[in-house]
């Protein structure tokens, strides 16, 4: 027994300096000589852990905690790998017992606050991490957790000052960008990447914020994006691929977001009425945790399903030469999932971008940029890497939520005054879309304005903005910050707002359909392509172009116009939804038509240029 322990001792010093090949090879002996080792099968089954053989570390944990039911740390790390295998629902589970055997263990309360995060319970997060926090102070990587569930509790200036406290500038940066503060957050991602150098997401959290900082032009937004690309260009995958222009072709799309996702409602109708007669579809799902009504829903859409998100960029570009994919279309840029890194790769003869993000990606690999003549108007292809295609009639389509409730008559109506109303993420705010908002205000002095967003619901937040409003000119006596959730609250609050207000330079985009569909209109203000033309391209896709000007004082005046005249307003409020629902936002098989014909016009495209 005591060269049992000794051999144990042996193996957990190895451990703990990280030389886990030689513990695990001790670990693996002590369980051969005794299946029963409890302590033995616990640490094997962390370096199983470490390795994410979750199934494997599973099955450690389980039968040292039927061996020692008391055993607090093997119920944790059950929950751990729980978690790990994508059950959270299990997990919590399995860190509620080693809670109860073990109260105010900082690391179970810790595991069992990021279980709760996994389920969406973000403040009963923030509570067992701030207890951990508490119990074990001083450790960073807890503190960082802390700051992430006061994120996710969405407390952005609660977890700003856990963030700065714990000198994480990238994780600082993340919420800066939410609090009116987009020159900060570029600064703290540059600190951050000075740290990390090449880290993924701080470097697409920080070219993603360039696009909200009113300070940047697109030339030097563009020179950031192509820096990025330039430094991830990656000498193309070596394959020939069939240029015959006409044959039936090979489709990918590649997307973290094939699950109930507000992408649904413009990516589903392109796949519902996308002509297969001469296509074959193929996902590439990024996502390895996606598996919801709406995750099977998409692969019924697909000829092929390939799960890529357990894969290193080499190994899925290598999976999608092999899938022999002919045109690859990206579906989320710098977003939350997006494997760009694959695209480097050149993994396919024609690759495009869409959708999921709105601008330039910043990859020569990426061949097309899809959008439209408003999105992109003539002139404004240097704001991109990629080439610009643009479709014939709009860059969306629109399929809303059968549960929206039938829009209501405009609240003026039966109000003394006008309401005015952003529902889009504070992220797009800023002193000069606010500060203009501000005269609206100053011109019709009985209006009141309405911002609507989830960090609204933390008192420190709602301070800040109140006294940066009345810093930009603004009454903030009439300004109203509210926070609606779930979402059937936030389409009932659509009801008190007359006119809804498009932010710039980075307009909205998924509100703005939300908006247009329970009835509201919504003024946009052109800015810098593409990103500044979202609310153009919308609303010329649905005959509301008069609804968009060029300048300040146009946008003033409109909003005057338009309110001076309650009865036209309620008017073309009861025929919004017919409105786009007729229109090219909602002819999905038009639409359908459209993108499939735009896929096979680069194919084209790609083979007369390798024939020249």
């Amino acid at each position: 027994m005591a060269a049992l322990v000794a051999t144990l001792e042996q193996a957990l010093a190895l451990h703990q300096v990280g030389r886990l090949d030689e513990a695990e090879a001790i670990y693996a002996r002590l369980i051969a000589a005794d299946p029963n080792a409890v302590d033995a099968l616990n640490l094997s089954g962390q370096i199983d852990l470490a390795h994410r053989r979750f199934d494997v570390a599973l099955a450690k944990f389980v039968r040292a905690r039927t061996l020692a039911p008391g055993f607090a740390d093997a119920w944790m790390n059950e929950g751990n790998a729980l978690r790990g295998a994508g059950q959270p629902g299990a997990a919590l589970a399995s860190l509620e017992q080693a809670a109860s055997l073990a109260p105010g263990h900082a690391l179970i309360l810790c595991n069992r606050g990021l279980a709760k995060l996994d389920l969406g319970d973000a403040n009963g997060a923030a509570a067992d991490i701030a207890a951990a926090d508490a119990a074990m102070p001083g450790v960073k990587a807890l503190r960082e957790n802390l700051g992430v569930a006061l994120k996710a509790a969405n407390r952005p200036m609660a977890a700003l000052a856990v963030f700065a406290a714990n000198d994480s500038p990238g994780s600082a940066a993340s919420v800066r960008q939410d609090l009116l503060d987009h020159a900060g957050a570029m600064t703290d991602y540059a600190a951050a990447l000075t740290r990390e150098p090449g880290r993924p997401d701080i470097e697409s959290n920080r070219l993603f914020t360039a696009n909200y900082d009113p300070a940047m032009d697109s030339a030097a937004i563009k020179a950031l994006y192509a820096a990025w690309g330039n430094a991830r260009a990656r000498p193309p995958i070596a394959f020939t691929p069939d240029l015959s222009p006409t044959r039936r072709l090979r489709i990918g799309f590649v997307s973290g977001d094939f699950r109930r996702h507000s992408a649904r409602h413009f990516l589903w109708p392109l796949l519902e009425y996308f002509p297969r007669d001469d296509a074959t579809l193929i996902a590439f799902a990024t996502d390895p945790g996606a598996d919801d009504d709406w995750t099977r829903r998409y692969r019924g859409a697909f000829a092929e399903w390939h799960a890529i998100g357990e894969l290193d960029d080499d190994a899925a570009a290598s999976l999608i030469t092999a899938a022999k994919i002919d045109v690859l279309v990206d579906l989320s840029g710098h977003s939350q999932g997006n494997r760009l890194g694959v695209f480097a790769r050149k993994p396919a003869p024609v690759q495009a971008t869409w959708l999921g993000y709105g601008g330039t990606t910043g990859l020569a690999a990426i061949d097309w940029y899809i959008g439209d003549e408003r999105l992109v108007p003539q002139g404004a292809e240097p704001a991109f890497v990629e080439r610009v295609w643009r479709l014939p009639r709009t860059a969306f389509v629109y399929a809303p939520q059968d549960e929206m409730p039938e829009p209501g008559p405009a609240p003026m109506r039966r109000k003394a005054y006008p309401t005015f109303g952003c529902f889009s993420r504070t992220v797009r705010y800023n002193e000069r879309c606010l500060a203009l908002w501000a005269r609206i205000l100053a011109t019709i002095p009985n209006a009141r304005l309405v911002l609507n967003a989830l960090v609204f619901g933390e008192s420190e937040t709602r301070a800040l903005f109140q006294r940066r409003f009345a810093e930009w000119g603004g009454d903030a006596a009439r300004l109203d910050l509210i926070a609606t959730a779930p979402q059937p609250v936030t389409w009932a609050a659509y009801g008190d707002i007359d006119i809804a207000l498009d932010p710039f330079p980075h307009n909205a985009g998924a509100t703005t359909f939300e908006a247009l569909w329970m009835g509201v209109p919504v003024l946009s203000k052109r800015d810098r392509a593409p990103l500044g033309r979202f609310g153009d391209s919308i609303l010329g896709a649905c005959g509301l172009g008069d609804w968009v000007v060029d300048d300040d004082d146009a946008f003033v005046a409109r909003a005057v116009a338009a309110v001076a005249d309650p009865a036209a307003l309620d008017g073309l409020r009861q025929g919004m939804r017919a409105r786009v629902a007729n229109s090219a936002l909602g002819d999905a098989p038009a639409y359908a038509r459209d993108f499939a014909a735009a896929l096979r016009g680069m194919w084209q495209t790609r083979c007369a240029e390798r024939r020249a």
